[in-house]
């Protein structure tokens, strides 16, 4: 039985032994503007079996967040399923604990798919960051880029991802490359949203 959709938007934050990032992450989440259209965001964060202190900073958090823990890990792709199945949004959007997001990320993403019937996604350019927040380079999609390298960051109809059979649990990597292939092959519009409005960063772990 599919969960009831009580939210306009859940936000799934994947975590995996990145307990210095994960404020920064789930503070941007909390601090999404919502005044225009009034929406209700669900957060949610999957820790996969972190090592770290991940999970006794996460009780900052109790009550603010829904936490779903893994007894062992099972990479990223399992823990997006995970995301999925546990999602009351109408919209989807996976946030990478080391990322954030701009304030009016959710708003305006949300807003097209709102308005626009015929898309099933929208995704938008992205800053990289140093380790501190700071701007090193703007980074434009395009619809290879996307389909390559990006898969955080991307709002969703949740229910076409559960149509197209959800992200494959089985994978580690590669994850964001076939649950986008799966859906274009579907025939599913999507949009491209040419304004930077996700941050991430790349470090050496």
């Amino acid at each position: 039985m599919k969960p009831q959709m009580d939210y306009d938007i859940t936000i799934a934050i994947m975590n995996y032994n990145r307990v210095e990032f994960l404020d920064r992450s789930i503070r941007s989440c909390l601090d999404q503007v919502t005044s225009l259209l009034n929406q209700k965001i669900e957060i949610i964060v999957i820790d996969d079996c972190s090592t770290d202190e991940s999970l006794s900073f996460l009780k900052n958090y109790k009550g603010k967040i829904k936490l779903y823990k893994n007894k062992k890990n099972m990479g990223v792709g399992y823990c997006s399923n995970l995301a999925i199945k546990k999602a009351q949004g109408t919209f989807f959007i996976r946030v990478d604990s080391d990322d954030y997001l701009g304030r009016l990320a959710t708003e305006i993403m949300s807003s097209i798919l709102i308005e626009n019937k015929q898309y099933s996604y929208v995704y938008c350019d992205h800053i990289r960051i140093d380790k501190n927040g700071f701007k090193e380079k703007k980074v434009k999609l395009d619809s290879q880029t996307i389909i390559n390298n990006h898969g955080a960051g991307i709002m969703f109809r949740t229910n076409v991802v559960r149509k197209v059979g959800n992200y494959d649990k089985s994978l580690r990597e590669g994850e964001d490359y076939d649950l986008i292939s799966r859906i274009n092959d579907a025939n599913y519009n999507s949009f491209y949203l040419p304004i930077p409005l996700y941050r991430y960063y790349i470090h050496n772990n």
